[in-house]
C-alpha cells in the first residue's frame, strides 16, 4: 500500500471514530495494518498508526464490554497484540480488563512483559503490586509468619496422627504447609490436599516437589466440596476461618466432609471455636461508619447521625485492634462475655448452627458512665485438640484480626447498663442483633466520603484557602466530597459547581439543606465529561491530590495538564504543591506482612516459591509498630502532570545500622493548598489519607559479586531514587557505594 492510498485509509478511520462506530474502525484499522510493508528492523521511528489503533481498540473494547460481550473483548485485544506484540499501553490495557473479569495470573504476566521492556512505565508498576496482592492477599503472609499459630497445629497434627488417625485430608491448603507437617510424620498412611485458587495450588505443588513429597500427596486444585474422589479420611485439617470465624464458610465445609470426607470415627482439626464479645468506643473505627465532624455539620445546618457508610451495620469488618490500642483510640466500654461455643466434630450442632437454629444469647454489662458505645468487636479461641488452642485475643500477637461490628450511632452508656445481643451464624455469616441502633433515616455514602468528611484538619484547610475567592462563574470541585465548592454556593461567591456524582444523594441533601438550586450543580460521571467545557471556562479547580490508601491520585495528576486548558488565565488551582516526605524505619510487624520471614517455611522453601508475589509498597497503614533509622526528610515534589521525574538524594541514617534492619520507608504527604498558607501533612491520627510505606526487597543489600550472601558491614548512608510516572510514585533504596 502507498503512503497516499493509507493516508485514504487512515481517513476511513478517523471517519467511523468520529461517528462512534468503532467495530469498523477496527476492521478498517486492521487493513490498513494487514497492507502496509513491513517496517526496517533499523527504523525506530514513531508510528502514529500504532497509537491511533490503541486508540480504536481501547474504545472498540470499552463498547463490547458495555454490550456485555466479554469473550469478544480478548478476541480484539489478542488480534490487536499479533499486531504489536510489545505495545506497551496495549499490553497494560490487557492486563487490566484480565485483572477486571478474575484472569488475575494472565493480567500479571502482561504486566511483567510491560516492565521487562521499560521498568519506569509505573503504571503497569502499580498494576503488577494490585495484582500480586489478589493473587496472595497481604494477610497469608502474616499468617505464614505466625510462628505460634504453625506450632500449634504441627503439635495437633503430630499428635492426632501419632494416635492412628494417619490419613489426612488438608482443606484450604494454601502453600502446602499444614500438609508438610503431616506428610513428616511417621505413621502417616495417604495425604491429599486441596485449594480453590489456581495461584494457591500450583505454589502447594512446587512446595511438595522442592520438598521431595510430590508422589505421598495427591494434590487437587477444587474446593472440597466439589471432590470426586470416593474415598474418606480418618483426619480432617483446616484452617479456613476468618477474622469472624466463619466467614471463609467452615460450617458448609465441615458439614459435607463430616458427610462425604471424613471416616464415621474420623477427627477434625481444629475441634472447637469459641466467641468472644465486648462493646468498645473508637473514634478511629467510628470516622469510616458516621459523620462526626461537627464543623461540617455546624456549616450545613445538618441533623445529628444524618450519615452511615454503605457497608454500615450489614456486616463486619476486620481490624487490628491491638495496634489501635497502641495508639490510644481504643476503648473497652463493657466487659467481655462468652457469645459461643461450635463444637467441629459435632456434625448436629454444625447444621444447627448453619441453618440458624441455634445462636448465642450474650449480656453484656457497662463499665461506667460518661463512655460512647460505638459498636462491638469479636474474637474466638480455637480449639486445635485436646492439647493445643490458640486465641485472637486483642491483646496477643496474632496473625488473625478482630471482627468489628459497628453501631449507626455514638450511643451514650451508664455504668453497669446492661446491653442484651444475639449472636447467629446462619449461612456461615456471623452476626449480631441487637435494639441499640438509631431507628432515624441515615443517607448512605461509601465509607471512604465518611471518612474525608471527617477529617476536620482538611475541611478547614481546603475552605480557608478558597474563602477569599468571590465573584466566580464556575468552580470544578473533585474532592471525595464537594464541600469547598458547595460553601461558595451558599454563600454566593460561585454561580455554577461542577463535581463527581460518587455522593450524588449527599449533594442533593445537602443542597435542600442549605437552599442551594440544583440547577446550580452539574454533576459529572467522569473527568471525561468536563473536557466538554469550553476552554478557558473555570474559575477555580479544586483537585483531590491524594486517596485514602495513601497514594497519589494518578488519574488527576495525569489529566492535570488537559484540565488547565479549561481555567481562565486568571483562574486558581487549589491545593497548589505536594511533597513527598518520608524516612527509613526498621518495623518486625511490616516485614511480616510483605513477605515469608520463618526460618521453618524457608526450610520448606515456601519463601522462595512466594517471592515472586511479594509486593514492593504497603497501602492503608494505620497505627503499628516500627522505628526510626533516619530523619523525616522531603523526598521530592510531587508534579503535576503524568511525565517522567526522577528525584536522587543521600540520606544518612542516625547510627550505623545491620543492613538486615533496614525494612521501609515510611511515607506521607504535605500538601500545600495556596502558596501563602501553611502545608498540611497527611501524617496525622485523624487525615483521612492513611500513611504508606515502600517495603525493601531483602536482595538490595546483598552482595553484587555473584553470591546472595547478605553484605556483612553495617551501613550508614542510603542512596534514594524517586521515581514519578503516569500519576505512579516509586521509590528504590541502595546502599552508598554499592
Amino acid at each position: 500500500m502507498s503512503s497516499d492510498e493509507e493516508i485514504g485509509e487512515l481517513k476511513v478511520v478517523y471517519d467511523f471514530i468520529a461517528q462512534g462506530k468503532f467495530k469498523k474502525a477496527f476492521a478498517s484499522a486492521t487493513k490498513v495494518l494487514d497492507q502496509r510493508s513491513p517496517p526496517s528492523p533499523n527504523v525506530e521511528e514513531e508510528d502514529p498508526l500504532r497509537e491511533l489503533f490503541l486508540f480504536v481498540v481501547t474504545k472498540y473494547a470499552e463498547q463490547l464490554e458495555q454490550e456485555g460481550k466479554i469473550e469478544q473483548v480478548f478476541e480484539i485485544i489478542e488480534q490487536g497484540l499479533e499486531y504489536f506484540p510489545e505495545h506497551p499501553e496495549l499490553l497494560n490495557e490487557t492486563g487490566v480488563r484480565l485483572q477486571r473479569y478474575g484472569r488475575s495470573l494472565e493480567a500479571s504476566i502482561c504486566f511483567e512483559r510491560v516492565l521487562l521492556q521499560d521498568s519506569r512505565y509505573l503504571k503497569a508498576y502499580q498494576n503488577l503490586q494490585n495484582t500480586k496482592c489478589e493473587l496472595v492477599e497481604r494477610w497469608h503472609f502474616r499468617m505464614l509468619n505466625d510462628v505460634v499459630r504453625n506450632a500449634a497445629f504441627r503439635a495437633a497434627i503430630e499428635s492426632q496422627i501419632a494416635e492412628g488417625y494417619n490419613e489426612v485430608l488438608d482443606i484450604g491448603t494454601g502453600t502446602g504447609l499444614l500438609s508438610m507437617y503431616a506428610l513428616r510424620c511417621e505413621g502417616i498412611r495417604k495425604a491429599a490436599a486441596c485449594d480453590g485458587s489456581e495461584i494457591m495450588v500450583q505454589i502447594a505443588r512446587d512446595v511438595f516437589g522442592a520438598n521431595g513429597l510430590s508422589d505421598r500427596i495427591c494434590l487437587f486444585q477444587s474446593y472440597s466440596q466439589d471432590l470426586k474422589i470416593g474415598e474418606r479420611f480418618s483426619l480432617i485439617v483446616t484452617e479456613t476461618l476468618d477474622s469472624g470465624a466463619f466467614g471463609e464458610g467452615i460450617l458448609e465445609t465441615l458439614i459435607h466432609a463430616k458427610r462425604h470426607l471424613l471416616l464415621p470415627e474420623g477427627k477434625i482439626i481444629p475441634s472447637k471455636v469459641t466467641l468472644y464479645a465486648s462493646g468498645y468506643q473508637s473514634r478511629a473505627l467510628t470516622a469510616s461508619n458516621i459523620l462526626i465532624n461537627e464543623a461540617f455539620i455546624e456549616e450545613f445546618s445538618l441533623p445529628s447521625n444524618c450519615l452511615l457508610s454503605k457497608e454500615g451495620t450489614k456486616c463486619y469488618d476486620a481490624e487490628d485492634i491491638g495496634r489501635i490500642q497502641a495508639n490510644d483510640d481504643f476503648e473497652f466500654v463493657t466487659d467481655t462475655a462468652i457469645s459461643m461455643v461450635v463444637d467441629f466434630n459435632d456434625l448436629d450442632s454444625l447444621v444447627r448452627y448453619q441453618d440458624g437454629t441455634e445462636v448465642g444469647e450474650v449480656e453484656l454489662t457497662c463499665l461506667d458512665d460518661g463512655l460512647l458505645l460505638d459498636g462491638f468487636v469479636v474474637w474466638f479461641d480455637l480449639q486445635l485438640d485436646e492439647n493445643q488452642a490458640i486465641s485472637t485475643d486483642p491483646t496477643t500477637s496474632t496473625c488473625w484480626n478482630q471482627a468489628i461490628f459497628r453501631l449507626n450511632q455514638r450511643l451514650p452508656v451508664a455504668k453497669d447498663q446492661r446491653l442484651k445481643l444475639t449472636m447467629s451464624c446462619k449461612d456461615g455469616a456471623l452476626s449480631i442483633a441487637h435494639n441499640l441502633n438509631s431507628v432515624e433515616n441515615q443517607i448512605s455514602v461509601h465509607e471512604h466520603v465518611l471518612e474525608f468528611l471527617n477529617d476536620n484538619e482538611y475541611y478547614s484547610s481546603l475552605t480557608e484557602a478558597t474563602e477569599a475567592l468571590d465573584d466566580m462563574e464556575k468552580v470544578l470541585d473533585l474532592s471525595l466530597f464537594p464541600y469547598a465548592g458547595l460553601k461558595l454556593l451558599k454563600e454566593g461567591k460561585a454561580r455554577m459547581l461542577f463535581c463527581l456524582d460518587q455522593a450524588e444523594d449527599l449533594i442533593e441533601f445537602v443542597a435542600n439543606q442549605n437552599d442551594i438550586p440544583m440547577g446550580s450543580i452539574m454533576l459529572v460521571n467522569s473527568l471525561q465529561e468536563i473536557f466538554l467545557l469550553n476552554d478557558y471556562t473555570l474559575d477555580l479547580i479544586i483537585l483531590q491530590p491524594v486517596d485514602v490508601f495513601g497514594q497519589i491520585n494518578s488519574e488527576h495528576f495525569c489529566l492535570y495538564q488537559s484540565l488547565l486548558a479549561k481555567l481562565k488565565p486568571i483562574g486558581t488551582v487549589v491545593p497548589s504543591s505536594l511533597e513527598l516526605h518520608g524516612s527509613v524505619i526498621e518495623s518486625d510487624w511490616i516485614v511480616k506482612c510483605s513477605r515469608v520471614e520463618n526460618p521453618e517455611l524457608e526450610q520448606f522453601q515456601i519463601d522462595k516459591y512466594l517471592a515472586s508475589l511479594e509486593t514492593e509498597n504497603h497501602l492503608d497503614l494505620g497505627p503499628f509498630s516500627y522505628r526510626n533509622l533516619s530523619p523525616t526528610i522531603k523526598l521530592a515534589d510531587v508534579q503535576f502532570d503524568g511525565k517522567l521525574h526522577e528525584t536522587a538524594m543521600e540520606l544518612t541514617l542516625t547510627e550505623p545500622t545491620d543492613p538486615a534492619r533496614v525494612h521501609a520507608i515510611l511515607y506521607h504527604y504535605q500538601i500545600g493548598f495556596t502558596p501563602e498558607r501553611p502545608f498540611l501533612s497527611t501524617d496525622r491520627a485523624q487525615s483521612f489519607a492513611k500513611r504508606s510505606a515502600f517495603i525493601i526487597p531483602k536482595s538490595t543489600f546483598h552482595g553484587t559479586s555473584g553470591n546472595d550472601e547478605p553484605t556483612a558491614a553495617q551501613i550508614e548512608q542510603l542512596y534514594i531514587t524517586v521515581l514519578q510516572n503516569h500519576g505512579v510514585i516509586k521509590c528504590d533504596i541502595a546502599p552508598i557505594g554499592q
